[in-house]
């Protein structure tokens, strides 16, 4: 699309440098065919001024000042390529990814296509870590849901925790930010900021998120998914834990997990590059 774009680009300032020559040629040959006559030069020099750039520049300074491109577009009915224009870079990022890099795009998205993200972030490789990585860490101390200590008792741990994971991105990216005109994308802000200011930044964006239109508001969504996974827990969770104390809990460590997640999303790409596991 990019391609598209430059092409068609380059084919109209041709065109136009093209039709500029021809109306100067055709002023110059007016203005020489005067010139014999004094008379005739003045009134021709009246009545064909010499080609102003100043108001095309102008038009075209209007033109741009007065688009307005979504900071990160939601429903926003843009094409693509004009989501991509709207950045010097002209990179743009895939449709269905969750995290858009600092120097990319992100393309306006629907319902549907929010649907579609949530989907493909439950089954991406990052998730399946999250649900080995809490349910060996609840292993290891012991702690809620209390199934044990044993074998079996990882893999209750386990199923639970695929349970919870999934529901909670079930809940907030294909339920509550269709409904609540929510974009359930993380924006990273990349290494032209500080690191004390990435840090804030990732971890707040538990409570701090954009509408589709690009607005920065509370992260309803996110925080609504959260609790409506918590309340469903109490279904598949040992009756030991089903209490108002183990589900605030459980709400809080949530929650904690997703800013932990939106951390390493913000700084994992800087790792690999450090690393030159990354181009």
């Amino acid at each position: 699309m990019k391609t598209y774009v430059l092409h068609h680009t380059k084919f109209a300032a041709a065109l136009a440098a093209i039709l500029l020559a021809g109306s100067a040629a055709a002023q110059t040959s007016q203005l020489m065919a005067a010139a014999t006559a004094p008379a005739a030069f003045a009134d021709a020099v009246k009545a064909q001024p010499l080609i102003s750039f100043t108001s095309d520049s102008s038009s075209a300074s209007d033109s741009s000042s007065t688009s307005d491109l979504p900071d990160a577009p939601g429903a926003t009915p843009l094409p693509a390529f004009a989501a991509g224009a709207a950045q010097a870079s002209g990179a743009v990022a895939p449709k269905y990814t969750k995290y858009i890099p600092p120097n990319e795009t992100a393309q306006p998205i629907t319902a549907q296509d929010k649907v579609v993200i949530g989907l493909r972030d439950l089954v991406s490789v990052e998730n399946v870590l999250a649900w080995v990585t809490v349910a060996g860490y609840e292993q290891a101390v012991n702690g809620a849901p209390n199934y044990g200590t044993n074998s079996m008792a990882f893999g209750q741990r386990f199923g639970a925790s695929v349970a919870r994971e999934t529901s909670q991105g079930l809940f907030t990216d294909c339920v509550f930010s269709p409904l609540l005109h929510m974009d359930p994308r993380y924006y990273e802000e990349g290494s032209q900021y500080n690191f004390f200011h990435r840090v804030v930044y990732a971890a707040t964006r538990v409570i701090i998120s954009k509408t589709d239109s690009g607005k920065t508001t509370v992260n309803s969504s996110l925080l609504l998914g959260y609790a409506a996974s918590t309340a469903l827990s109490n279904v598949y969770y040992p009756q030991i834990n089903r209490n108002f104390h183990d589900s605030a809990l459980e709400y809080g460590g949530s929650l904690g997990g997703a800013a932990i997640g939106f951390l390493v999303e913000e700084f994992v790409d800087d790792t690999l590059h450090a690393l030159h596991l990354k181009k």
